[in-house]
């Protein structure tokens, strides 16, 4: 007997392991799809940063080359072997200017060969940094971030157990909440139980946690005790809060609806019955009185 026992406990010690690998394995899966699901924004905001990267590329290497052509313009050995490094060719100055908005390069090594050509291009240049810092590479951080949403959103297993956790999550506030009005420990809330500690904040708090709006303890209590036997149980009671915390959803209307529809529909019957019955009495008094008076 305690052989089997130990082995109920190994089970047991071996599923926990399994759902907290399973866990953690959900987490990197999510984290690979939202990549893989990202991979095509990727594409185009490369796209974006080659094109806004090659017109800035040309307008400077056209104004330091031009600059150097110039036969009245005066460059130091250092301002030289920059503009060469820097901004000898298109290439250079495309890789130079993304290396400056991804921190492969300092401005200030940059801005020596602009400065000297003029004031003007070291405007630009810092145009150019705020331009993709706080412009472009905000609104593709958003891009991404959307994106990998999405990609999460869509994940239905993911969104499963995400609701699975949400859920959890509630029952446990809701089973602590129950314990907290239970003060005496009776396994069952009274009305009056409830009304004492539905107006204490901390009891409030918890309602209001688990989206549950407690305006009326009387109705709420009415509503919670389906078998009107004036105490609520802990199974009431946690389903009974699973039920109505949240508003409305779409179920809810749709069952409304049918159940409003449905009552209209039996009391106009109702109704079409009382009459035909109120015309045949009617119907009757009439022959009765006839018969009266001809007696």
């Amino acid at each position: 007997l305690r052989t089997l026992r130990i082995v109920r406990i190994t089970r047991l010690v071996k599923l926990a392991r399994v759902a907290r690998i399973l866990r953690f394995v959900m987490a990197l899966r999510t984290l690979t799809q939202s990549i893989i699901y990202t991979l095509k924004s990727l594409i185009w905001a490369l796209v974006l940063m080659t094109l806004i990267v090659y017109v800035f590329g040309i307008l400077f290497v056209q104004a330091v080359d031009d600059h150097r052509k110039d036969p009245m313009s005066a460059m130091s050995q250092e301002e030289k072997n920059a503009a060469d490094n820097y901004f000898g060719n298109l290439w250079l100055s495309m890789l130079s200017l993304f290396m400056s908005i991804t921190g492969g390069v300092s401005w200030e090594q940059l801005l020596v060969p602009l400065h000297a050509v003029s004031p003007f291009w070291v405007f630009v240049f810092l145009f150019y940094v705020s331009f993709t810092i706080f412009a472009v590479l905000n609104v593709v951080t958003g891009v991404f971030c959307q994106s990998a949403i999405d990609s999460a959103q869509s994940d239905h297993d993911a969104v499963l157990q995400s609701i699975l956790a949400n859920k959890q999550a509630h029952i446990e506030k809701i089973r602590y909440l129950f314990n907290e009005i239970d003060a005496e420990d009776v396994g069952v809330i009274t009305y009056q139980m409830f009304q004492d500690k539905v107006t204490t904040k901390e009891v409030q708090t918890y309602f209001e946690s688990i989206d549950l709006d407690i305006w009326d303890a009387w109705s709420f209590f009415k509503l919670l005790d389906l078998d009107s036997g004036g105490a609520i149980e802990i199974e009431e009671f946690l389903m009974g809060c699973l039920r109505l915390r949240g508003s409305a959803r779409a179920m809810d209307m749709a069952k409304l609806c049918h159940d409003q529809a449905w009552l209209i529909r039996n009391q106009s019957r109702f109704w079409s019955f009382v009459e035909e019955e109120l015309t045949r009495t009617r119907s009757r008094l009439d022959q009765l009185t006839a018969q009266v008076h001809g007696v």
